[in-house]
């Protein structure tokens, strides 16, 4: 058996068996986690490696990348223009990218969103021209799509019988990353200055690049070798009608997510309680660790109304953030903005997921994945926006419209069918096509 820990050790180590045959198995230290994990899921501990590094560097990234701009000088409004032409790339490239995986395998599409992820933190400290900083956010958000199109497909693959459960803990595991990067952002940026920060976070990513391509093994990828589709046939809106409707309903979330989750964020705190940029660190990573550990537990909801959890979980959420804008004070405001992860988007990911991996055919699953992801991501192009505008009249604004929006998200599923009890415990047995 192999085993993680922490976040920073990975190793492999020889053992024999009883009949003195040699098997090698993986070590890898994590974050305040210890997971035994068979030798035949290698491929799973290589990824849960990879992905808690990706979200210590990605955490601290998300805190400091704001206030850099903020910094040199940069308006809300042409932050809301970075914000959106980064979304509008990869919401077409991340298509391509996903759809490409079903005949090339999985392998290089996800190290690309690692390395571009790497190029994005190199970059932004050299320059202060926008088209640089736009172009630097897009690789950022290359890095980000690009994983979570292919992260879920590949648990699918790989962890079908324990799929709900083992996506909810992986996505767990890679948030309380994240909250431990955004934690120590503020204490990054004191001791290394802007510079030296973002250099720290692009080394961080080339680690779990080195993690995931040195260690995940190609040949037993399911999907190798299809046939690759054409253009027309990857952009194309050919997927199951529940997919769609999951799509609009994710095309309406990002609208309402990304008015509020964006660099208006960590500044509401700063501009409206004259929060520190250590105080809004801590805030943010409390924000993370609030989604990841309720997580670890979500993984049993697949016996549930899946549509039911989506729906009333997002109105919980979408009521918070707008109360988070209009209370009166930091405490009041930071102890309400903590709860809409707890009681909503720890429910609904995983939910949701499973309900895309059920409508995703299996032949061209990436593709149709990526496609669900990127209607839903296009949302990320107006947030931004909406928040420029709005932040300057009040930079209350932006939060209390994202929680309306947030909340009228789950209206697209009402049509949407429940899968059956074993619709469910067919999908999670039967073997990959």
């Amino acid at each position: 058996m192999g085993e993680f820990l922490g976040i920073v050790n990975a190793q492999y180590r020889w053992r024999k068996t009883e009949t003195g045959r040699r098997v090698r198995t993986l070590s890898v230290s994590l974050i305040l986690l210890r997971v035994q994990v068979p030798s035949t899921s290698h491929n799973l501990a290589i990824l849960l490696a990879a992905s808690a590094i990706f979200g210590l560097s990605v955490g601290a990234y998300d805190v400091l990348f704001p206030y850099y701009l903020d910094h040199i000088g940069v308006s809300f409004e042409s932050m809301g223009i970075i914000f959106s032409l980064a979304a509008l790339v990869i919401a077409v490239a991340s298509v391509y990218i996903a759809s490409a995986s079903d005949s090339r395998g999985r392998k290089w599409s996800y190290s690309l969103g690692i390395v571009l992820g790497s190029l994005s933190s190199s970059m932004v400290p050299l320059s202060r021209a926008l088209p640089v900083l736009a172009m630097a956010k897009t690789f950022r958000e290359a890095a980000t799509r690009f994983r979570e199109c292919l992260h879920g497909v590949l648990i699918f693959e790989f962890a079908r019988s324990r799929f709900t459960d083992f996506f909810a803990k992986s996505r767990g595991l890679e948030y309380l990353s994240e909250g431990s990067g955004q934690l120590v952002a503020g204490l990054i940026l004191a001791a290394f200055g802007f510079l030296g920060s973002f250099q720290l976070m692009g080394l961080l990513l080339l680690g779990s690049l080195s993690i995931f391509y040195i260690g995940f093994d190609e040949t037993r990828q399911p999907t190798l070798g299809r046939e690759r589709p054409g253009l027309r046939e990857t952009y194309s809106l050919s997927i199951p009608g529940p997919l769609k409707l999951l799509a609009i309903s994710s095309l309406l979330f990002s609208v309402g997510l990304s008015t509020s989750h964006n660099f208006i964020m960590p500044l509401f705190f700063s501009k409206k309680f004259g929060a520190t940029v250590g105080q809004v660190s801590l805030i943010l990573g409390l924000h993370r660790l609030s989604l990841a550990l309720p997580l670890f537990f979500s993984g049993t909801i697949m016996r549930r109304s899946l549509r039911k959890i989506i729906i009333l979980s997002l109105i919980y959420e979408g009521t918070a953030i707008s109360i988070t804008g209009l209370a009166p004070g930091l405490v009041a405001s930071t102890t309400i903005w903590l709860t809409h992860d707890i009681l909503g988007a720890s429910l609904w990911i995983p939910a949701q997921a499973v309900l895309i991996q059920h409508y995703a055919r299996d032949q061209i699953r990436g593709r149709d994945v990526s496609k669900v992801a990127a209607i839903g991501a296009l949302g990320y192009i107006f947030g931004p926006v909406i928040a420029g505008w709005t932040s300057s009249i009040s930079i209350s604004a932006p939060f209390i419209l994202s929680g309306i929006v947030v909340a009228a998200s789950g209206i697209p599923l009402l049509p949407l069918r429940e899968p059956s009890l074993e619709e469910k415990d067919a999908l999670l047995a039967r073997a990959p096509a």
